[in-house]
């Protein structure tokens, strides 16, 4: 009977850490930029972002077509006026993941449609 007792504290436990340490993981969203539109110049992103919420963890996920689209991590300036002349990362395979590590404004660019499609998202990312 002892040793019941013993693996029943084990298993509580086990269990007992994994509801504290599961919430924290767990918050992380993922969001498609574009919805079933994806990433292309035919969309709203404004709307699009639109009452979401993002937070730091969060995935934003860029489907499109690699031979039409691409996207830049840019910073304010890259966004308001489409230049990829400073920008933090850049991604071509038409499914890209990008995770939100910091909490602040992110800027993303199609460096062949921001001009004259406005192919662009800006998000604000929230620590939890």
């Amino acid at each position: 009977m002892a040793r019941l007792g013993k693996c029943f504290v084990n298993v509580a436990t086990v269990v007992m850490t994994l509801v504290l340490i599961l919430p924290s993981s767990s918050y992380a969203a993922t969001y498609y930029v574009g919805d079933q539109d994806g990433w292309t110049y035919d969309v709203d992103f404004n709307s699009w972002v639109a009452g979401k919420t993002f937070y730091v963890g969060d995935v934003l996920v860029f489907i499109y077509d690699n031979t039409q689209h691409n996207v830049f991590s840019v910073d304010a300036n890259g966004y308001n006026t489409c230049s990829t002349n400073k920008y933090y990362g850049s991604y071509a395979s038409g499914n890209d993941q990008i995770t939100l590590t910091a909490a602040g404004d992110w800027y993303f660019i199609c460096s062949y449609h921001c001009n004259y499609a406005s192919q662009k998202v800006a998000i604000t990312a929230y620590s939890s």
